[in-house]
């Protein structure tokens, strides 16, 4: 058997809140019952899409919001504004967007929920999406789920990828069986063949555990995981890791499972940094090294994350190489706080 297994790394799943050394139930490590609202606003610089998904500098309202991408804010309001009085859902959206971000004009998040309100009413899906998210967490208005729902729905009729992913969250989480995954599984699979690592994930965990689908199958799973972790998501590179050092659903590989917890470590994951700990100390695919083992290890505990077994390892360590040790955590801290 190998350090790997031997040591407690390659369980399938792990709570955050304390450390899992036994085989648990096979589930991942953020489920997906709960609905989270993927944010409402797209940045200055990223390319906004206009009610029917074309992107809008394909428009005729092109020069507004070529004049915005180019950071000239005031310059593409004065050329929105007539094509938003006209009842341009996508010139619309911009101003809101204008408004939200303080962007050549004094932020009124107010002013921006109406002009939101007006595009998401005149079908502009990328307005309906945001008036939706404004709706539903009540930041700026008061809470309305009812209504928030309602412009959630639409945008997600409408193609939105993002708007896709929280209804199938709403659908899933307000009735966890077997139909309603079902029922929210077209949704998912829009949204994550659009590229929301969130729904790959959710579609990961969905064909894992046979979440409305005929039969698990780990094979697909893992290739969903997989792109949901080159996406970025933390939970997904996490999981990924753990699936490659395990050989679920594909060829076994520690030397990249290694790499995958690297990426959510330096993400902040705690769960990550625990892996890394573990992986170090006990040796488990690379030469053993107690001062970065329990490095990580400490990294992990100050964010909340218990493991008794590294604690005692630790604890066996000389007292020059406990100071080593916290030195070199205390390095790698000032490292991941100048990434994040």
């Amino acid at each position: 058997m190998s350090a790997l297994l031997a040591t407690g790394l390659l369980v399938s799943t792990v709570c955050t809140s304390a450390a899992q050394t036994s085989e648990p139930k096979n589930r991942f490590a953020k489920p997906i019952a709960g609905p989270v609202f993927l944010g409402p606003i797209v940045s200055p610089g990223q390319k906004v899409p206009d009610s029917d998904g074309v992107e809008t500098s394909k428009r005729p309202a092109d020069l507004a919001f070529g004049a915005y991408q180019r950071g000239y804010f005031l310059t593409a309001l004065e050329l929105a504004l007539p094509r938003a009085d006209s009842g341009d859902p996508a010139a619309q959206t911009l101003i809101a967007q204008l408004y939200w971000n303080g962007l050549g004009v004094a932020r009124d998040r107010r002013k921006a929920t109406d002009w939101y309100k007006f595009a998401a009413d005149g079908g502009g899906r990328a307005a309906q999406f945001a008036y939706a998210n404004i709706l539903l967490q009540g930041k700026i208005l008061k809470p309305n789920t009812e209504q928030g729902e309602v412009y959630m729905r639409k945008a997600a009729d409408a193609g939105h990828p993002r708007a896709q992913f929280n209804v199938a969250q709403i659908i899933t989480a307000r009735r966890p069986t077997w139909a309603s995954f079902k029922e929210a599984l077209p949704l998912y699979e829009s949204a994550a063949e659009a590229g929301i690592a969130d729904a790959q994930y959710a579609l990961a965990n969905i064909h894992a555990e046979a979440k409305g689908v005929a039969f698990g199958d780990d094979n697909k799973a893992r290739q969903w995981l997989k792109l949901s972790a080159q996406g970025g998501f933390d939970s997904a590179q996490v999981d990924y890791g753990i699936w490659l050092a395990n050989g679920r659903g594909g060829e076994k590989d520690i030397v990249e499972a290694r790499q995958w917890f690297i990426k959510a470590a330096t993400q902040g994951n705690l769960v990550a940094q625990n892996r890394l700990a573990r992986i170090y100390a006990f040796g488990a695919g690379v030469e053993a090294d107690a001062i970065l083992g329990s490095a990580w290890h400490i990294i992990s505990r100050r964010g909340g994350f218990s493991d008794t077994e590294l604690d005692r390892f630790f604890q066996s360590l000389k007292e020059i190489d406990k100071k080593r040790s916290i030195e070199a955590a205390n390095q790698l801290s000032r490292r991941l706080r100048s990434v994040n």
